[in-house]
């Protein structure tokens, strides 16, 4: 296999289906050690990774630090709060001061739309975006294609509907970039204040305004929280009425009983989804969530060559 070409993970548009592919197998090669801190690797033996993430995670986080530590790399988490940010000094400084101190690799979360672009230009360490605004959030796709792949066998021709908050999700918009790359069918479905204007043109996707008649093409739901933090208000009439029209229950397995469900968390239960759905056999959150580890572990081996 030809040696990753990439210095950066900075969004799946960057990426080619081989690139996406080299980080699959990497990660199911690291799958049995994921999960135990009883083996780790000495891929990333010698190296640093900063976590600076400037809003809030658990998974993604927790995530990339238990993939740095499985493969034996030195994990530091940078905190915005009582830091020199706080004194006035610009992120771009912060970010060329941990480079100086020895820093490898940078995963960053920013609140701002194409932070990590902007970063990469200024710094000769790895960046990886694990978040920036409603831009991306390459790692997420990764996994939750990674899931589907391992489950399928491969992601041509399968149907994938979002559900829920299109309009201000970096996972909608990453997902919708790695499906289409491996030839899946992509929907999406939610209230139209919800869904970005010609999301069809733009976006390559199909449009569905009743849950319904979305579960009975897809075969897959990925199910997004709505973001509050960032949406306007009057957008959404009510939770209840959210939950009432576009609510995932059991009453999908009604309509169509071999569809599969997904979702990044975290879940507010009585919103999007509820917790029988969550929690029964043809869900594959809890799948994501280990396989977030592996795909992160991948990411980082590639990129710093491990």
């Amino acid at each position: 296999m030809t040696a990753f070409q990439h210095r950066h993970l900075l969004g799946i548009e960057d990426l080619s289906r081989a690139d996406v592919e080299q980080i699959f197998h990497r990660a199911e090669a690291y799958l049995p050690y994921c999960r135990s801190a009883l083996y780790r690797l000495a891929d990333l033996r010698g190296k640093t990774v900063v976590l600076a993430f400037f809003e809030p995670s658990t998974r993604t986080r927790v995530s990339f630090e238990l993939a740095a530590r499985r493969l034996s790399a030195d994990v530091v988490s940078f905190q915005a709060l009582g830091s020199s940010l706080a004194k006035g000094e610009s992120l771009l400084d912060t970010v060329q001061t941990l480079e100086a101190m020895g820093m490898d690799a940078l995963v960053i979360r920013h609140p701002a739309a194409g932070i990590s672009w902007l970063l990469r230009e200024h710094v000769s360490c790895s960046i990886i975006n694990a978040g920036d605004g409603q831009h991306e959030h390459p790692t997420q796709a990764l996994l939750d294609g990674f899931t589907l792949w391992r489950h399928f066998g491969q992601l041509q021709g399968l149907r994938v509907c979002l559900i829920g908050d299109i309009l201000h999700s970096r996972v909608a918009r990453s997902n919708i970039a790695l499906l289409h790359l491996f030839g899946a069918e992509v929907g999406v479905c939610g209230p139209l204040t919800l869904i970005p204007r010609n999301v069809e043109q733009i976006f390559g996707v199909r449009l569905f305004t009743d849950l319904q008649e979305a579960v009975r093409w897809a075969d897959v739901l990925n199910v997004l929280r709505l973001q509050w933090e960032r949406m306007e208000s009057g957008l959404v009439p009510s939770v209840e009425e959210y939950h009432r029209w576009f609510g995932i229950t059991a009453r999908v397995f009604e309509w169509k009983a071999d569809v599969w469900i997904m979702h990044p968390g975290p879940v507010n239960y009585g919103v999007e989804l509820t917790p029988d759905v969550a929690l029964s056999p043809r869900s594959f959150i809890r799948q994501q969530v280990t396989h977030g580890v592996a795909i992160r572990m991948a990411v980082l081996s590639l990129l710093l060559g491990g």
